[in-house]
């Protein structure tokens, strides 16, 4: 067996996955399946040939690889290893499927938009036409909704939250009003600001936001139905005033970053990352509270069709079209996240709302089986989430939603509609489907590796150095620059470990959970 497909679900059963491999026979009735003990239906066996040349296998190889369609059978949360046997064998894959912890739709009728996860409160905000709906996650309830001050304007249609640092505003983006609204999400009081539109484009306004810790909010501003450039497209609120005065952003690197801005801030807020993808050479940017008068900024050449970034702040994630590009806070390349053949879905459509780890360890990447629809609710597309390693790029889970995203072909931009949210351990994801909210518990979450700090010191050791991660445990096994080290276990995310003595240069850092899922990261730590 090489990979099943998706790898993750529901614990009741009766979900359809792909099994890939060889020598699984032609007959469904002679091979059988297994999933953590329990038998699977095989429904069907067929040849992928078509995969062939890009698995590297020429016409003269003897088996085809094949693909059995298996209905999967309840099972309890966690791994599950898949076996499967014929009359010429039994292969096993370890640990090939997981189910879920719990997954569940609760109906909301609206027309959403964006969607935020509020850790204080434990709601969940999502952005309707003329109001924000709350959701609960204590009481799996919505209670009442969140209004416009004064009242949901005639023209209003909300896009893009943000909550501010400390958690006491959260602040909404009227792209129909062009307004801005700061709103206590305790007792729905607060400000409304003008902000207006794009000279000569009616059909405009702001977009998405990203909250500061220096009592501002960046503002993108954005059209519908034209894409094109413009200079004026990123604008600052000072909140520090009554009432907010919003003015285009001053930084002089602004007179050459033209086009609409895909732009998030980090938890802390003392960082905002921007991707400004129909400026000439794709720039992308990084502002920083401690140098606030300018951007620093670099031509990346991207494509940009979203935009992520991790809580740490140490990596934030732009999504293009064929490929999902890594940058540390310094911009600097990290890696390049790329579907193999045999795990890309030739239908698929790209769903905005990409959500990094809050270590920068793992991506979550929103999909549909097939292509957009014009109006909700999809009926003939399967929604899904993608998890990846975001240093390798490796797929860890495909999970697919028990109803579709409810995705609009005119918001696939990401500029006027983010799908997806993921909490502080990436073990729920929350998503906006057809018929309102999903929520999904995974039961483990993938063992990865976000960043070390420092990630450099003397090679004769003594370095304190924390781990900030996925899917750690108190049992997980480290391993540095070949020896195996000892650490304190501090939650899920991190770990802290002194280095010990060990050879000058780059020195590689392995993870192993006591179940045998193991990650590792080349050049983590640089010894000198």
């Amino acid at each position: 067996m090489l990979e099943v497909l998706p790898n993750a679900g529901n614990k009741n059963g009766g979900e359809s996955i792909a099994i890939y491999g060889y020598g699984f026979g032609v007959d469904p009735g002679k091979l059988t399946a297994k999933i953590g003990g329990a038998s699977a239906t095989i429904q069907k066996i067929e040849q992928v040939s078509s995969l062939s040349s890009s698995l590297g296998l020429d016409p003269s190889f003897p088996f085809p690889l094949q693909r059995a369609t298996v209905q999967t059978p309840a099972g309890a949360a966690g791994y599950a290893d898949v076996v499967l046997s014929s009359p010429d064998g039994t292969a096993t894959l370890s640990r090939g499927f997981s189910y879920l912890q719990s997954e569940k739709v609760f109906s909301k009728a609206g027309f959403y938009k964006f969607l935020l996860y509020d850790q204080k409160r434990q709601h969940i905000y999502l952005s309707n036409i003329d109001h924000v709906d709350v959701f609960d996650l204590n009481s799996n309830t919505f209670l009442a909704p969140i209004q416009p001050p004064g009242g949901p304007p005639p023209n209003a249609g909300l896009r893009g939250l943000a909550l501010t640092p400390d958690n006491a505003q959260l602040v909404v983006a009227d792209f129909g009003a062009q307004s801005v609204y700061l709103i206590n999400p305790d007792n729905s009081s607060g400000s409304s600001s003008f902000v207006g539109g794009l000279a000569g484009l009616a059909n405009s306004g702001p977009s998405r936001l990203a909250a500061t810790n220096a009592q501002m909010v960046f503002i993108g501003m954005s059209t519908e139905g034209n894409q094109s450039g413009c200079s004026a497209c990123l604008e600052q609120m000072n909140v520090s005033t009554l009432p907010p005065t919003v003015a285009p952003a001053a930084q002089p690197e602004m007179s050459f970053l033209i086009g609409t801005p895909y732009l998030q801030s980090n938890a802390a807020g003392d960082e905002v990352f921007f991707s400004f993808a129909s400026a000439p050479d794709g720039p992308v940017a990084v502002w920083d509270a401690s140098s606030p008068g300018h951007f620093e900024t670099w031509n990346a050449k991207a494509s940009t069709t979203d935009l992520a970034v991790s809580a740490d702040g140490n990596t934030f994630a732009v999504r293009e079209n064929a490929q999902t590009t890594i940058r540390d806070h310094s911009l600097s390349l990290i890696g390049v996240n790329a579907s193999s053949e045999l795990e890309r879905i030739p239908t698929r459509t790209e769903v905005p709302g990409a959500a990094l780890h809050s270590s920068g360890a793992l991506i979550y990447v929103p999909f549909l089986t097939g292509p957009a629809p014009e109006l909700p609710p999809a009926t003939d597309v399967t929604g899904g989430v993608d998890i990846l390693d975001a240093h390798s790029g490796a797929l860890l889970r495909r999970i697919f939603l028990p109803e579709p995203l409810a995705l609009l072909s005119t918001d696939i931009d990401g500029q006027h509609g983010a799908f997806l949210a993921i909490d502080e351990n990436g073990q729920r994801i929350f998503a906006l489907t057809n018929s309102g909210l999903t929520v999904v518990q995974l039961s483990a979450v993938p063992l990865g590796i976000g960043s070390l700090t420092p990630s450099s010191g003397p090679a004769s050791g003594g370095t304190s150095v924390t781990i900030r991660g996925s899917g750690f445990q108190s049992g997980t096994k480290l391993t540095f620059g070949g020896k195996n080290v000892s650490f304190n276990f501090k939650d899920a995310n991190t770990l802290t470990f002194a280095t010990p003595a060990i050879g000058s240069g780059p020195q590689q850092l392995t993870l192993t959970n006591p179940s045998g899922e193991s990650v590792s990261l080349d050049a983590a730590f640089s010894a000198n």
